[in-house]
């Protein structure tokens, strides 16, 4: 008896249609309010994701950088200590030695702007030569680098800490290199000061965000190297605790970490990288706020969005709610008196009207008829149930009604009561949108015999829609354009913009690829880098607008002349290197030669001038000449120095 009392309880409160259309709507935002949080819930992670991608590949394009430039100046430093006479160390010896060593410092500090100059310091920590000019008496003896040496028995290159150089004033990380006789004793020590102001300009390159850091630490203890945005007083200061570093201690070379900065409190995704097998490494730090800025927009477009769906179904819900209301007080008073039925009517605000289905043609229409078209009643009780409907509403409304009554017919209770839109044409030519609400009213027999309609004007409503629609396909028309300035900015990221060429970037990601897919398909790979001979003394004569001209004639001349695979790169200052996969070292030289006489052709008007100039270009190839790209580079460089050393407007091929 209980059971079939809780039964009876749950048919009553949930067998209303009333109920089942609020439950239903219940659901359906319900569904929608968890799938769009789900789907923020998802984007965030993405940005998370994202931002830890970003973190690891700025860090991963400045540690690329730097480990470059240290291992070509180690690179020199080892190659000149090598070639150095111990002779030439002793006071008494240098004005014999002065000008041979002091042409060989500037040849190694002209090819490397990331530097202060090279210098040799004697046993004693005074300055016997320095490729800048040299003052009258300057000793290092107290620096760190040089009591290094002169207390232990270490022959490796040695990092300082962050220096103010006392030739230029400039603050400068110095890698020093000790110079010992055959039994081991201290003769020198060859120097390199490294400029900070240099380095900061490689991390300013980073793109980290208005609230982002890069910075530069040594991995003995984590003294701060440099820091952009700078802090100067932090400089060579150790941040207690610092989780980057712990990971470092523990063995790994690279890592992602996310915490509040000491420095200035900010949180931030940092992006960690060991700088090859130096004792420094490179952080990127990307501040939550700027990569989950995107990500706030679009929740809070989200938001608004959702907010006026919410509203737009329970408009709907409300004017159904309303709708099947105002359908079972008119049937119920339609049932206790007709009369009751038309006062009924004839005061509602929406037309209500009765169709003879049989012959299709109004048998009441109330006065709010005139109200909604202009028409009277008498105008519109008689004439067709498509009298005054739009030609496509009127076909629509034929359909429905042999649809409704086939499905009636068949048992299909549900198939009684349509709510549908439709057009009609108003007495002054309007044309408004209506919202109809007909419900089939059946005889004793169950056949339908009479339509019940509610006619509304929602032309309002409609118009309200069509601009809701206007606006979100303005909004996906602004996140295309976005789509596309993104596309274009990647382009721009790689792309030198004197030139148009590929810049230093793009060709460092691009020779380890390279590398790769020659050593694994055994193809071959040669590499040209070429130099503007005396591109200064046309700097200096006829100005930079005029530099620029020629560097940008030079970049058209070899675009027009490389196939689609091959890489042309603006590599700095007047410097180009052309990566030419596939291609073997004698086409190559080929190459080269056809490039240089090309050039030499060129003519650049300025004024009443025609000026010429020439190239000298240095050739290396893979196997031959190198297996990594670091060893291809260092050999074309090399070949490309042999050139200018010859007498330049030549190709060289590198040798051993």
């Amino acid at each position: 008896m209980a059971a079939q009392s809780s039964c009876g309880w749950f048919v009553r409160t949930f067998g209303s249609p009333r109920v089942r259309l609020l439950l239903f709507f219940a659901l359906t935002w319900l569904g929608i309010a968890s799938l769009l949080v789900f789907l923020l819930f998802e984007g965030r992670n993405e940005a998370e994701r994202k931002a830890q991608s970003d973190a690891l590949g700025a860090s991963a394009l400045l540690e690329a950088r730097l480990v470059v430039t240290l291992r070509r100046v180690h690179g020199d430093l080892e190659h000149f200590a090598a070639s150095l006479p111990r002779e030439a160390l002793r006071m008494g010896a240098v004005p014999r030695f002065r000008s041979s060593i002091l042409n060989e410092l500037g040849y190694y500090s002209g090819r490397f702007p990331e530097t202060l100059g090279f210098r040799i310091i004697d046993a004693a920590g005074n300055l016997l030569y320095a490729s800048e000019t040299l003052p009258s008496s300057v000793n290092f003896g107290d620096r760190s680098y040089f009591q290094i040496f002169a207390k232990g028995s270490s022959n490796s290159v040695f990092f300082s800490e962050v220096l103010v150089d006392r030739l230029s004033g400039r603050s400068s990380l110095v890698m020093a290199l000790p110079l010992r006789d055959t039994a081991g004793e201290l003769l020198g020590v060859l120097v390199a000061p490294l400029d900070v102001a240099y380095l900061s300009k490689m991390a300013d390159a980073l793109s980290v965000g208005e609230n982002g850091v890069v910075s530069l630490r040594r991995t003995d203890d984590g003294s701060l190297i440099l820091r952009r945005p700078i802090v100067p007083e932090l400089v060579n200061q150790v941040v207690p605790n610092n989780p980057l570093h712990r990971q470092l201690d523990a063995g790994e070379r690279f890592g992602t970490a996310r915490f509040h900065a000491t420095i200035d409190g900010v949180e931030r995704i940092y992006g960690f990288r060991r700088v090859g097998d130096y004792p420094v490494y490179v952080i990127t730090g990307l501040a939550t706020a700027d990569y989950l800025a995107a990500w706030r927009q679009t929740s809070a477009v989200a938001g608004v969005a959702a907010l006026l769906l919410f509203l737009s179904l329970s408009l709907v819900l409300i004017r159904l709610l309303r709708a099947e209301k105002e359908e079972e007080l008119t049937a119920r008073r339609l049932m206790d008196s007709e009369e009751r039925y038309r006062m009924l009517a004839e005061n509602s605000h929406d037309v209500i009207w009765t169709v003879d289905i049989p012959s299709r043609t109004y048998t009441y229409v109330s006065p709010a008829i005139k109200e909604m078209s202009g028409y009277l009643p008498d105008e519109i009780v008689g004439q067709p149930v498509d009298v005054r409907l739009t030609p496509d509403s009127a076909a629509r409304v034929a359909r429905d009604i042999d649809q409704r009554l086939r499905r009636i017919a068949a048992g299909d209770k549900s198939a009684s009561v349509v709510v549908s839109e439709l057009e009609q044409e108003c007495k002054n030519g309007e044309v408004i949108t209506t919202e109809v609400v007909s419900s089939y009213l059946l005889d004793a027999d169950g056949v339908a015999r009479t339509i019940l309609g509610i006619t509304r004007n929602v032309s309002e409503r409609k118009a309200v829609e069509s601009a809701l629609r206007e606006t979100n396909r303005q909004l996906h028309a602004r996140i295309e354009e976005i789509g596309r300035l993104q596309v274009a900015l990647q382009e721009l990221a790689v792309r030198d913009s004197l030139t148009g060429l590929y810049n230093r970037r793009y060709l460092d990601e691009t020779l380890e690829r390279e590398v790769s897919r020659a050593r694994r398909e055994g193809i071959p790979l040669s590499l040209v880098m070429l130099d503007i001979d005396h591109f200064k003394r046309v700097n200096d004569t006829y100005g930079h607008q005029v530099g620029d001209e020629v560097l940008r004639m030079l970049a058209s001349t070899l675009l027009a002349d490389i196939r689609a695979e091959d890489v042309a790169c603006r590599y700095g200052g007047e410097e180009f290197l052309i990566l030419l996969p596939n291609m073997p070292l004698e086409t190559t030289m080929l190459r080269a030669q056809a490039w240089r006489s090309a050039v030499e052709a060129l003519r650049v008007t300025h004024g009443n001038f025609q000026i010429t100039f020439t190239i000298s270009l240095g050739v290396a190839a893979y196997p031959e000449h190198g297996k990594t790209p670091d060893d291809l580079t260092r050999c074309a460089d090399q070949a490309l120095y042999r050139a200018k050393h010859e007498g330049r407007n030549q190709v060289s091929v590198f040798f051993g």
